[in-house]
């Protein structure tokens, strides 16, 4: 059995309207609430992974205050690998660009996504309470229930050291 993972091109999404249409359908109306605020595609930077010159996944990022924040993973193929290729594509821009430190932020429910980032080194750094409830209230169409029908309520910021 080969365990091979495929090796995938990481390059910038310059296609807006493209970046768009991928947040749409995974974010409902494409706009995404980070630390309190709305943000659309036109507020975030991202990376795409091709296979075959075909979108595997795609990345978001921000800086805000001088801090980088990895915002928004998606793996749209049951592929190994994808995010793990966006991750490492993230840190080394971040490296290359001077910032010491990397932070992603997941809703409360998101247990995939805490195991995932803590296996690569990220700790959790801080716990936003009731955050993701006062974001609902702006935003109606946040679920109120999240993976496994766990209440989705706080936002929980990790940080990995660059």
């Amino acid at each position: 059995m080969n365990d091979t993972k495929p090796a995938f091109e990481i390059r910038p999404m310059t296609d807006r309207t493209a970046l768009e249409e991928m947040l749409r359908l995974r974010w409902s109306d494409g706009t995404i609430f980070v630390r309190g605020r709305l943000l659309g595609p036109q507020d975030v930077e991202a990376f795409g992974a091709y296979l075959d010159n075909r979108l595997q996944g795609i990345v978001t990022w921000r800086v805000e205050e001088g801090i980088l924040y990895m915002l928004t993973m998606n793996n749209i193929t049951d592929r190994r690998g994808v995010s793990t290729s966006l991750v490492k594509a993230v840190m080394a821009m971040g490296r290359e660009k001077g910032f010491t430190f990397m932070r992603a932020l997941l809703t409360n429910d998101n247990w995939p996504g805490f195991r995932f980032y803590q296996k690569r080194g990220f700790r959790i750094v801080g716990v936003h309470t009731g955050v993701v409830d006062m974001m609902r209230q702006l935003k109606p169409s946040i679920p109120v229930r999240g993976v496994d029908g766990i209440p989705m309520r706080d936002e929980i910021e990790l940080e990995i050291v660059l």
